[in-house]
């Protein structure tokens, strides 16, 4: 079973390790906008129409949205399907209220299977949602406020029932957020025990464990807990939790200690009031007592659990058992990344038991996530860890990365008033830090520990500058770098008042003057990351450094070169931004959203149409199926181009005609993966077509940038995407054609599947 945060993953979740997310990947395009570009912007419409009638096209078109949603969901029984379905579909929602409160319209008489997927759905969305407001994204701020109002005239009209608030404010709690009141429901069995005046509840601790699974551990307890008793009213919550810890029950006190650091701020109260039943009865032993301590250095506002641990330590506690240590082989880091994200990962084992334990820092929000992944065995944590290394790039550190690393995460955590996720406090003691104290000196602390002997300082100058100088190639030395852009709420609204191109560089770079202490912050704690990295060049770290207090001195981001480089890729993803809002730049009908009706692809139409032209129509199907299998989603925009770019075509009507023809082929290759059959035509080609399809394969594997990432490519994927490149100069059609079906099966399986 999977051990992790409760914002992330649902509690008992039947996949034992589930690919992380790339921190990397940060673009904003998905499924369903793919659906719509495919639909719409690939095909003319009529003039726009009037203000009501486009009101109306677009109420059709978020039902269109949702209903082609659910027709997305997985077979019945298929729970891997149905975590792929939530990936697909949450981003999509995730800046809509409105389309996510006609998602809970639908729940409304759904059968239950149909409210259980959604509800998952909902948690994700709401996760998405939160986080898109933590990196200030344009219009994130107004998610909840607008989707809430909606919440409450449905509950007002009597629309939604118990079952669905309930699951809603599930939905809520797994997000880490706390449900809006309106919507908390409590279950009659417990409503019954409390009655109006909270007495005594009886046997709380039996009564707990019946709400989750059978021989969970406590921090599973916990996230199963939380989902029920924190959906609850206030009331309800507070009593309950007060009085599970405070009747003194070994189980259940393990479990509080997770509650102390609830992201809810009344599971949190309830929990010290709890404690604060145990140690007035004198029920906390030495080890507890140790664990508060731990827990109270991640609080940044722990008044009342200083007066708890006074109380305690003046009844001189003594007992209590300590767990064997764990023993730490590995560590691994990826580089933070636009966000100020970064994961952390540790290979362990406590006798014969295995783990994987893995931290997220954030920067304004400290230790962010944190969770450790059950091994079964030292191949199966070997496994999990080439996945992880494929998912993204790590860098192996020393042991001595941890302390500094984790330090500065809190104090940055508890300068921002940030609560220390409660998956830490296993993994704290699985990475051998627990008693760490957290670091407040900021900036200044943090570049003394990437350089305590001084190094940099006795540089000259020149050598410095020529340190800064090796930024520009950073982009092309880490894949993290694809991350390393602005595009926050403020520099959007100030951007669509750009004229030129000119005013738009002009107007980011001052905006990343602006933020320049974030990018210090994040090539420092970089340069802490190659400084611990064995394997790193030498200079490696020092260049991260020399750029961090080159920021911290002031000096002018026009004279640091991967300053342009941000500067670049910040206007790239504005414009791609403006090309993917399907908003104004849409043509609508007069009648609803429905897909436009296409005619058949004529026998040879396509070779026709194309005639004169470099393109062939088996190198369109290369192409084609190298998008649809790719590691990272290709949207149409930025697959069109490479394709079409230069390509003259004559006749009037013929780019629409191809464009048309476009579309049922990539439908059709899209079914040949979902059946498991793409590159079964390949097998029956003539050479001269084959070589011409894999000569459209290599071009949008070379050609789209992102779409597959070195990263993320084995060691046979690379050979046998060198095999293809190579295919159409040399004579390999005999080698390669036998392998390549069944390889591009494999890899549609495999990237649809993470």
């Amino acid at each position: 079973m999977l051990q992790r945060g409760p914002s992330k993953e649902t509690f008992a979740t039947p996949a034992k390790f589930q690919p992380l997310r790339i921190l990397m990947a940060r673009s904003k395009t998905t499924f369903a906008h793919h659906l719509l570009m495919l639909n719409l912007t690939l095909n003319g419409g009529a003039q726009k129409p009037d203000a009501v009638s486009r009101c109306q096209n677009l109420g059709a078109l978020v039902t269109g949205i949702v209903n082609t949603c659910l027709m997305d969901r997985p077979t019945i029984g298929d729970s891997r399907g149905r975590l792929l379905w939530v990936d697909r579909w949450a981003a999509s929602f995730s800046d809509d209220p409105e389309t996510v409160l006609e998602l809970v319209d639908t729940m409304s008489g759904a059968d239950t299977e149909t409210t259980g997927d959604c509800l998952t759905l909902m948690a994700r969305i709401f996760d998405d949602a939160r986080m898109n407001q933590e990196n200030e994204e344009p219009g994130a701020s107004d998610f909840f406020h607008v989707f809430e109002l909606g919440l409450s005239e449905r509950t007002e009209a009597g629309e939604l029932d118990d079952e669905i608030c309930f699951g809603l404010c599930q939905a809520y709690l797994r997000a880490g957020l706390t449900p809006p009141d309106q919507m908390r429901i409590a279950p009659n069995a417990i409503e019954s025990l409390l009655g109006d005046d909270v007495p005594e509840l009886p046997n709380v601790a039996d009564l707990a464990e019946g709400l989750v699974l059978n021989k969970a551990s406590p921090f599973e307890t916990y996230t199963g807990l939380r989902d029920v008793v924190g959906a609850m009213p206030a009331q309800v919550t507070t009593a309950f939790l007060t009085q599970m810890i405070g009747q003194g029950d070994p189980r259940m006190i393990a479990v509080g200690r997770y509650f102390l650091l609830d992201p809810v701020a009344e599971m949190r109260d309830a929990a010290i009031a709890g404690f604060e039943l145990l140690v007035e009865g004198a029920n906390v032993d030495a080890t507890l007592l140790s664990d508060l301590i731990q827990i109270r250095n991640w609080l940044p506002n722990g008044k009342m659990l200083d007066r708890l641990i006074k109380t305690a330590l003046r009844k001189e506690p003594s007992g209590g058992s300590v767990p064997q240590p764990w023993q730490l082989h590995r560590i691994m880091t990826s580089l933070p990344d636009g966000t100020g994200s970064q994961s952390i990962m540790g290979v362990c084992s406590r006798g014969s038991t295995r783990a994987v334990a893995a931290a997220m820092i954030k920067e304004g929000h400290g230790i962010k996530d944190a969770y450790v992944i059950p091994c079964s065995s030292r191949s199966d944590q070997k496994t999990i860890v080439e996945q992880i290394g494929q998912a993204m790039t790590m860098h192996d550190v020393s042991p001595s990365y941890l302390a500094p690393a984790i330090g500065f995460a809190l104090g940055d955590g508890l300068a921002h008033g940030a609560v220390t996720t409660p998956g830490f406090l296993d993994v704290a003691a699985m990475f051998g830090i627990g008693d760490l104290t957290p670091n407040t000196g900021g900036h200044g602390a943090l570049l003394g520990a990437v350089d305590p002997e001084g190094k940099l300082a006795a540089l000259s100058e020149t050598h410095r500058s020529r340190l800064i100088g090796k930024s520009r190639d950073w982009f092309s030395e880490h894949d993290i770098s694809t991350s390393w852009f602005v595009s926050d709420d403020t520099l959007m609204v100030v951007l669509e008042e750009a004229s030129t191109a000119a005013s738009a560089r002009k107007i980011v770079a001052a905006h990343l003057g602006e933020k320049r202490d974030r990018w210090a912050k994040c090539f420092a704690r970089s340069a802490l990351i190659l400084r611990n990295d064995q394997n790193a060049p030498p200079d490696a770290w020092m260049s991260f450094a020399a750029v961090a207090q080159a920021l911290e001195a002031g000096r002018d981001i026009k004279k640091i070169p991967v300053f342009e480089d941000i500067l670049g890729l910040t206007l790239e993803v504005a414009r791609a931004r403006t090309i993917d809002d399907p908003g104004d730049d849409l043509e609508w009908g007069n009648g609803g959203f429905e897909p436009p009706d296409i005619e058949p692809e004529r026998h040879g139409e396509l070779a026709r149409l194309l005639k004169g032209s470099p393109l062939k129509p088996d190198q369109i199907d290369g192409y084609l199926t190298a998008v649809l299998i790719a590691p990272e989603f290709v949207s149409p925009n930025e697959w069109l181009m490479p394709l079409l770019g230069g390509v003259e075509v004559k006749g009037h009507g013929s780019i629409q005609r191809i464009l048309d023809i476009l579309m049922l082929r990539y439908g059709a290759l899209d079914e040949a993966v979902i059946l498991g059959e793409i590159g079964a035509e390949v097998r029956n080609l003539p050479p001269k077509r084959f070589v011409a399809w894999v000569k459209g394969f290599s071009q949008a594997v070379d050609g789209i940038k992102g779409a597959w990432p070195k990263r993320a490519l084995s060691r046979d994927d690379k050979r046998v995407l060198n095999l293809i490149r190579n295919a159409a100069n040399d004579d390999l059609t005999q080698t390669l054609k036998p392998l390549l079906p069944s390889w591009l099966q494999m890899t549609a399986v495999k990237w649809r599947e993470d």
